[in-house]
C-alpha cells in the first residue's frame, strides 16, 4: 500500500485525465476560507457540516453549517445560481481522504 500522499486534505486521483486549474484554484479558495474560519466554527458547531459556495475569486465564499453530511451535500447541488462547493466536516483537524480505483 502505497503512503498517503500531503496536501490538502482532499485528494482526488482523476484516473488519467489532466487537473483543472480552475477547478484547483476554487478548491484552494474554499478551503483556505474554511480553515480561516476553523477555530470559531469548532467553537460553535463541532461535528456538524460546513457548506461553501465560490462565489468568484474577488468575493469571499458563502457558509452555511448543517446537521447531515447529505443535507450540506444536497444543498449545494440545489444551489439556485448551480455555484462550485465544498462541503467539509468541522471538525479540529481533517482526515485525510484518499479515493483510489477499485482494485489498488
Amino acid at each position: 500500500m502505497s503512503p498517503v500522499p500531503e496536501g490538502p486534505s482532499l485528494q482526488l486521483h482523476l484516473g488519467g485525465m489532466s487537473p483543472d486549474p480552475l477547478l484547483d484554484s476554487v478548491v484552494v479558495r474554499l478551503e483556505g476560507r474554511f480553515n480561516w474560519l476553523r477555530a470559531k466554527l469548532v467553537a460553535e458547531h463541532e461535528d456538524r457540516w460546513a457548506l461553501l459556495l465560490d462565489r468568484g475569486s474577488r468575493l469571499v465564499p458563502e457558509l452555511q453549517v448543517f446537521d447531515g453530511q447529505w443535507d450540506a451535500i444536497d444543498a449545494g447541488y440545489l444551489d439556485s445560481e448551480h455555484r462550485r462547493f465544498c462541503v467539509k466536516q468541522i471538525v479540529k483537524v481533517d482526515e485525510p481522504l484518499v479515493i483510489r480505483p477499485a482494485g489498488f
